[in-house]
């Protein structure tokens, strides 16, 4: 039975094996800013985002004219935070949870290249690093509120070790004034643009590993915008 670690390691080493007869790919890299979420039964809870970056480092491999296959690695800062409210007839607990949970993600796209736009769709795997759970407590009883603060040690066992999910996206392409052709080149013709990326990633993983703890029956959620100066196939 592969652990989680195998299983991570086993979906990059497909991916690039995935990509080795293909043409010589284009790199390219771009900053992203993330708004994630945690969707799940969470009964009255308040949530927010988290707001956080996501630089990627882009490989397109040119299929045809109008198709190209995506991947690269990106690193994206994900989590939320969640404020529950307790009510009772002498007092009032208000708990602050912020789960902060960074992925190193490595996606699959097959993405369609129109004149000016472009759609993609694809799978991605992803590897948690560094995940931190913080809480911050208050009690208030007649009037008087008690404060306690304190970092859950135990949260980076209690989450799966990897994300699996679906990514969708579109993009709007800017065509850069091109450079002087060189002579003799038997390479490929590329032209330079700048990309305004947009895409949504479906987690399709609970956050809880055990599958017995609701407070962690959550599914990660996250729209990121980029933008990019790369290059594409004429």
């Amino acid at each position: 039975m592969y652990t989680n670690h195998k299983i991570f390691l086993l979906i990059i080493i497909v991916l690039l094996f995935s990509n080795t007869s293909m043409a010589q790919p284009l790199l390219g890299a771009q900053l992203g800013l993330n708004i994630a979420n945690l969707p799940g039964d969470k009964e009255d809870e308040e949530t927010k985002p988290r707001i956080g970056l996501s630089p990627y480092i882009t490989l397109d491999f040119m299929v045809n004219q109008i198709l190209t296959i995506e991947t690269g690695v990106a690193y994206s800062m994900q989590g939320m935070q969640r404020t529950r409210t307790i009510q009772d007839d002498i007092s009032v607990t208000k708990t602050v949870t912020n789960y902060n949970i960074d992925y190193i993600i490595v996606p699959v796209y097959l993405k369609e290249n129109f004149t000016n736009f472009y759609a993609k769709v694809g799978p991605y795997g992803a590897y948690p690093i560094n995940p931190i759970e913080k809480w911050e407590q208050s009690v208030s009883v007649a009037g008087e509120v008690t404060t306690t603060k304190d970092t859950n040690l135990d949260f980076k066992e209690a989450i799966n070790q990897y994300d699996i999910g679906v990514s969708i996206g579109f993009g709007y392409i800017h065509y850069l004034p091109k450079n002087r052709a060189r002579r003799h080149s038997h390479r490929k013709r590329t032209t330079n643009v700048l990309q305004i990326d947009l895409k949504y990633n479906f987690g399709l993983i609970p956050l809880d590993a055990t599958g017995n703890n609701p407070d962690l029956n959550l599914k990660n959620r996250v729209f990121t915008i980029g933008i990019s100066i790369n290059s594409i196939y004429d």
